[in-house]
Formats: C-alpha cells, sequence, structure tokens
C-alpha cells in the first residue's frame, strides 16, 4: 500500500515517446486515470495494426475510479477499449471525445454497455480526487485541461493546448481563472511540451485564413485540402471561405466523413444546408465550384489523398490544374510517404501546397513562451514536463529553470516512472512495469519475440509473395511467386496458392503503371489483395508480407 500523504504519479506512457499518454495518480489505494492513447506501428511491426501501452499496473494498482479523457486525439483515447476490457470503470469527456470513444469502440472491442458520461459543469468528485474541467484551445473540438484536487495539493494536468488569443469557436483557456489558480496553490503543473524547443508563441487558428482566401479565390478549377479529420477548426474555417467563394463541399474519406457528421450532430460544425455535396456529385459540377477535403495527409498507402493520388479511387479523380492544399504537419516517420504521394499528385499536373510554401498550417501546441506565461499565472511548486520526446521534456525543464523553478523543483520523467509529490519534495521513488503492446488485425496481442521471428524467418502463419516488376516501364514480370509456411495442411495448400496467383495477378493487370511503380503502393496493393482472398477462402489472417522485385 502506498503511503497516502504522498500523491503518486505514475505515466504508464507518453513521457519519452509521442503517444500512448496514459496518466495514473494514486492516493494509498485510490487511483484515477488520465487518457488511454495509442500509437500507430512502424514500418518494423509486421502484423500490427495498433499499439498501446502496457497497462498491467493497473491489475494491482488499488481501486480505479475512473478516467477522464482530456480531448478525443487517437494519442489520448485510442486505448480506451483496451482498458474497459480490463477494467470496468466510468469513462468521462466532452461530448465529441465521447463520441469519438463510442465510434471506437464499436470497430474493436464491443463493450456490452460502456458507462461513458459527459464532464459535468461542476466539479466531478472521484474517490480522493476532485476534478474541474477547464476548456482549451487545440486542434480537436472540446479539449480541457484538468485541474486534480486532492488531500496533499491541486495538481494542473494541461494534456495538449495552447494560448490561442481568438480561438475560432471563441473556447480558449481563462487566463483569470488560471491566474486565481495560482492565487490558491498549485503543487504540481504536469504541461504539454510538444512544442516546448519551439521559441516564441504558436500561431492563432485563424491566421490561416488569408492564405486559404487567397488559394481559393485564384483557383481556376477544383481546390482539394486534405488535413487531419479531426480538425474541424480547419474545416469549417474552409467550409467558410467555399461558401464565400460561391463553391459547394464534398469529404472523402471515412474518417473525415464520420468527423464531420458528428461535429454536425453536436452543433460544432456550421454548414449551411446546400453546401455539401456527394463526392461524385462534385465530379460533376464545374471544377470551379468545387472544394473536395480528403482524409489520408500522412500519405497513408490505402488512404483516399493516396488513392485519388494514383487515379484508382472510385469516386474522385485528379485533373490537370486542379489545386491541392496539403494542411497538416508530417508526423515524423511519414516523410517518405507524403513525399511519395505528393509526387504522384504533381504527376497528375495539379498544384500542390504545402505548410512551406505557404500559411496553411498552424500547431495545435504552445511553443516556449506560452509554457512560460502558463507558469507565471500558476506558480506551481513542481513541475513535470509530459507529452514529448526526452528533447522537449529537457526543453520545458529548461523553460521552468528560466523562470527560477529551482532544480529540485523541476524533474524530468520518463514512462514508468513512479512519482511521489508532497509539498515538500517531488523524486522518483521506483519503476513499474511499462512497454508497448502490439495489436494485430484481430486485436490479439502480438508477442515482442513473434515479432522478431516475422522479421528473421518465415514462421508459421506467414505468406510471401514476390512481385517483379520493370522499373521503367511498370510492367509485371511474370506471375506472382507465393510461399506460405504453417498457414493450411500442405495437402490443400497448392490449390489454394494456385487460386491466389490468378486472383493476385488479375489485381495486378488493374493496376495503373503508376500504381505498379511505386513500390509503397504496390505492396499494399498486395496485401489487400491477399488479404481479402485467404481470409474469404479460408477464413484465417496470415501475415503477409509483399516483396517488390524492381527488374
Amino acid at each position: 500500500m502506498s503511503d497516502p500523504s504522498h500523491l503518486e504519479i505514475i505515466p504508464l506512457g507518453g513521457l519519452g515517446e509521442f503517444g500512448m499518454n496514459l496518466m495514473v495518480y494514486r492516493l494509498g489505494e485510490d487511483c484515477l486515470v488520465v487518457d488511454a492513447g495509442m500509437m500507430f506501428p512502424g514500418a518494423e511491426h509486421l502484423g500490427v495494426e495498433v499499439v498501446v501501452p502496457n497497462m498491467d499496473f493497473l491489475d494491482g494498482c488499488g481501486t480505479i475510479h475512473g478516467a477522464v479523457l482530456t480531448h478525443g486525439h487517437e494519442d489520448h483515447i485510442g486505448a480506451v477499449p483496451f482498458l474497459l476490457a480490463r477494467h470496468d470503470v466510468p469513462v468521462y469527456g466532452t461530448p465529441f471525445t465521447l463520441g469519438l470513444v463510442r465510434a471506437r469502440l464499436a470497430e474493436q472491442i464491443p463493450i456490452r454497455r460502456p458507462a461513458l458520461y459527459q464532464l459535468p459543469s461542476q466539479p466531478l468528485r472521484l474517490g480522493p480526487f476532485t476534478i474541474e474541467a477547464l476548456p482549451v484551445a487545440h486542434s480537436i473540438p472540446q479539449s480541457v485541461l484538468l485541474v486534480i484536487r486532492t488531500p496533499v495539493g491541486t495538481v494542473v494536468h494541461t494534456a495538449d493546448f495552447k494560448l490561442d488569443p481568438t480561438p475560432l469557436d471563441g473556447v480558449g483557456l481563462d487566463l483569470a481563472r488560471v491566474a486565481r489558480l495560482g492565487e490558491e496553490g498549485v503543487l504540481a503543473l504536469l504541461s504539454d511540451s510538444t512544442n516546448a524547443d519551439r521559441p516564441g508563441f504558436t500561431p492563432s487558428e485563424r491566421d490561416v485564413a488569408p492564405a486559404f482566401d487567397s488559394l481559393i479565390a485564384r483557383a481556376r478549377r477544383r481546390v482539394f485540402v486534405t488535413t487531419f479529420a479531426s480538425h474541424i477548426h480547419r474545416i469549417q474555417q474552409v467550409l467558410d471561405l467555399a461558401a464565400r467563394h460561391g463553391r459547394r463541399a464534398a469529404f472523402v474519406g471515412t474518417s473525415m466523413r464520420s468527423h464531420v457528421e458528428l461535429a454536425q450532430r453536436l452543433g460544432l460544425l456550421r454548414m449551411p444546408a446546400g453546401l455539401r455535396v456527394d463526392p461524385q456529385e462534385a465530379m460533376d459540377l464545374p471544377a470551379e465550384r468545387v472544394v473536395v477535403f480528403v482524409a489520408g495527409s500522412q500519405g497513408e498507402p490505402a488512404s483516399a489523398l493516396s488513392r485519388i493520388a494514383v487515379g484508382k479511387h472510385r469516386e474522385v479523380a485528379l485533373e490537370e490544374g486542379d489545386l491541392v492544399i496539403h494542411s497538416a504537419r508530417t508526423i515524423p516517420g511519414n516523410e517518405k510517404s507524403v513525399g511519395r504521394m505528393l509526387n504522384h499528385v504533381l504527376k497528375r499536373g495539379a498544384e500542390v501546397v504545402t505548410e512551406q510554401d505557404v500559411h496553411v498550417h498552424v500547431s495545435g501546441h504552445p511553443s516556449r513562451e506560452e509554457l512560460k506565461v502558463l507558469l507565471r499565472l500558476l506558480r506551481p511548486r513542481f513541475l513535470i514536463p509530459i507529452h514529448g520526446e526526452y528533447r522537449q521534456l529537457r526543453a520545458h525543464a529548461l523553460a521552468g529553470r528560466e523562470l527560477g523553478l529551482e532544480e529540485e523543483q523541476v524533474l524530468v520523467a520518463e514512462s514508468g516512472d513512479l512519482v511521489t509529490v508532497s509539498g515538500e519534495s517531488c523524486a522518483k521513488a521506483d519503476r513499474v512495469p511499462v512497454g508497448q503492446v502490439f495489436m494485430d488485425a484481430a486485436l490479439d496481442p502480438v508477442d515482442v519475440e513473434v515479432l522478431r521471428d516475422r522479421r528473421q524467418v518465415a514462421g508459421d502463419g506467414l505468406v510471401v509473395t514476390v512481385v517483379s516488376v520493370d522499373r521503367d516501364t511498370g510492367l509485371v514480370g511474370g506471375a506472382p511467386e507465393i510461399v506460405a509456411r504453417g498457414f493450411v495442411p500442405e495437402t490443400g495448400q497448392e490449390g489454394i496458392l494456385e487460386e491466389a496467383r490468378r486472383e493476385l495477378a488479375a489485381a495486378l493487370a488493374e493496376a495503373s503503371p503508376e500504381e505498379r511503380s511505386d513500390e509503397g503502393l504496390l505492396k499494399s496493393r498486395v496485401h489487400d489483395t491477399l488479404k481479402r482472398f485467404l481470409r474469404r477462402r479460408t477464413q484465417r489472417r496470415p501475415l503477409i508480407v509483399p516483396v517488390v522485385v524492381q527488374l
């Protein structure tokens, strides 16, 4: 049993890394969970669909009185289904956040009666914790900062935010309220470090409007806009400009449509009647009368924009002279996929505009001077930077030191550190089990050793297909080769694999020359074709490894 005279703060993810944000606050045997996020796998994680935090610590941590969600981004809510599958606890959030959680539960791990509750306007009591949610500006609607009052002292947990002086929806952090919190006394501040290494202030969301206005005004054909589907504020601005310039709006991509429709139901997105049209109808309208919002800003091979870029989308096509506006930050690691996608867009004769060209994107996180403003107002006894890799956490810590906090008042922790806080001290006291848990397409855990084996040998449940492609012409050389190990009994394997070869050969014949010459897109087509065929034919899901040999 932990010492109830000390507050324990235990990050199970999100410190020293981007994603998997999950924080535990504990007093004695009473626990509060803040956020439960995921991250997407890297290219080395073969057969992995999502990565979630190791939650073993929660199994014996004591009584979990509830989980409070700060906002609806995947790195803060993506692991909620896995949390609820293990622990039947109430979950609190804003309506937009809970709407996204319900959709994720329906897709992933259906919970019969999930206890999802809207955060009340009054302070919420969960065990010894009293939580007050203060609205903040961020790149998704209805984000909140949490004021957590405990018998040991008050903790402010910002999650993701920025001090936008002119938020599009008029909702931002009440700095007068923050100043009063500082006067009352703040034991510890846990604050967003994402942009701590960037000087100055993050521009307001409204700052992108002039650039979009100019681009749409001068465009002579269709305008395609790709941004994160959750960025409802950005979508609202472009919708307003589309209406001003006499253009209709279409939405392409599952995530884009679902986020927009949820925002409309909740009154968070204003769309005049008659402004929205179906994608196919948009293609029939005069080109100068259309704005198309497209999912896929990160160049995911199966995303709507990636398919449009190579002419393989069933509803929408790019034509020469169209304008594509990439209004999003490229997440580290996605540079190649985004660059490849935009190259294909250019090959189709369209114009591309990114944030490097024109001011079409601003961050949703606070830069260094905003962090200092918050520190000056709250005057916390202790500062614990959260959300970011070590270099961002350290930059945030240095900002605190520049404002006069002593070395012992600033703690740079990492996921797994058990931090104890009292009125006199803030220190790392122990380590708890943490790490990444890999989930496959069936949302079953994938062991790390299994991942290693998959990368090294053709082990059980593996299908390897080799496709030869002429580098210059994009022509496929000969029939695809398919090798299986531990997939089906050898007595019936050859017949199934022969069928698979014919299915794959037909799919490759339908691919455009551009698609066949792009290794990433070709691998995606091979993978998806075999996945559908083998699931339909055998009801099994082997690991599929496409290999493209360019001759």
